[in-house]
């Protein structure tokens, strides 16, 4: 058994899933309209930025938590942009997923 050609293969089932089509599909709709794809680098951004501080045990200003509220309303305004964030986190849970199921594998004992 290759791990290299098994990985070709998750590669594969990975482009043929449910969760990629509707993230290929919904990342279509946004990117055709400037706006829209702002809106949504902008709360990608910001999400990371108050993630990172959060990871790192550092406080989160009001500011920062109220831009991140205020994307957040915008995303959910706009259903192009509300369902390209979802299918993103769809995506995201199940990668997330099979690296925990590979990482676990892997574990020595």
């Amino acid at each position: 058994m290759n791990p290299y050609d098994i990985a070709h293969q998750l590669a594969k089932a990975l482009r043929e899933s449910t969760e990629y089509k509707e993230y290929k599909s919904a990342m279509e709709a946004v990117e055709g309209d400037q706006s829209k794809k702002t809106i949504v680098d902008e709360f990608r951004k910001t999400q990371l930025e108050v993630q990172g501080l959060k990871a790192f045990g550092q406080d989160v200003s009001e500011e920062q938590m109220k831009k991140l509220s205020d994307l957040y309303n915008l995303v959910s305004l706009d259903e192009q942009v509300k369902n390209l964030i979802q299918a993103e986190q769809r995506l995201g849970l199940m990668l997330s997923d099979i690296h925990r199921i590979i990482g676990d594998a892997l574990k020595l004992e």
